[in-house]
């Protein structure tokens, strides 16, 4: 299977120059792709419009040659950067793991989700617990591909460690492929197959 995004152009509303232009990148089953640079060249954005969650003006993104569904489960889930924009705040932790099927106590366990946060609100939990349920969520047998928008910033490295290689076994089993989006070279030299730079680290 390959996920792609096809001579993409973005620009924001009221901007003349384009943040995107004539982005392409393909990535399949079983990959982990590094999209890397500094802020402010569109990495978050390819990985929402890739995603589904934001439109390009131009070009287009392609799951197998198609496009990607609008109804739905989406096979291509975005993980974000920024936890706490992706869970419903009225809602305890046990109802968002819920909302995907019956929780998985043993996913939970290898994410370092401890049994007391699920009856917890989310702003009872930090950054790093909030994202671990937002891994756990992406983490399902139709999920074709994962796009992760700088998701172990705010953990030490040796939780990042632990996520990542929860992500990656998962990934191998159910031949999901990955873009892992990351300012962090290391990060990147440790879990990706292959590197694509944008901006002007190469």
């Amino acid at each position: 299977m390959v996920l792609e995004a096809k001579n993409i152009f973005f620009k924001y509303k009221g901007k003349s120059d384009y943040l995107i232009n004539d982005f392409s990148i393909s990535i399949e089953s079983n990959e982990v792709v590094g999209l890397i640079g500094p802020s402010g060249f569109g990495k978050s954005t390819i990985g929402k419009i890739l995603a589904g969650q934001e439109k390009a003006e131009k070009g287009c993104v392609l799951l197998d040659e198609n496009r990607l569904p609008k109804k739905g489960y989406s096979p291509v889930q975005l993980i974000y950067q920024h936890p706490e924009l992706a869970v419903n705040p009225k809602w305890k932790m046990r109802r968002t793991l819920e909302e995907v099927g019956e929780v998985d106590m043993e996913l939970c366990t290898q994410l370092g989700i401890k049994e007391m946060f699920l009856d917890r609100w989310p702003q009872e939990l930090s950054g790093g617990e909030l994202q671990r349920f937002n891994v756990y969520r992406a983490l399902r047998p139709e999920t074709k591909f994962i796009v992760a928008d700088e998701i172990s910033t705010m953990l030490d490295v040796i939780t990042q460690a632990q996520i990542w290689k929860v992500i990656l076994s998962y990934a191998r089993k159910f031949e999901i492929g990955i873009l892992a989006i990351t300012h962090n070279q290391n990060l990147a030299d440790a879990v990706c197959t292959r590197q694509v730079f944008v901006g002007d680290m190469k």
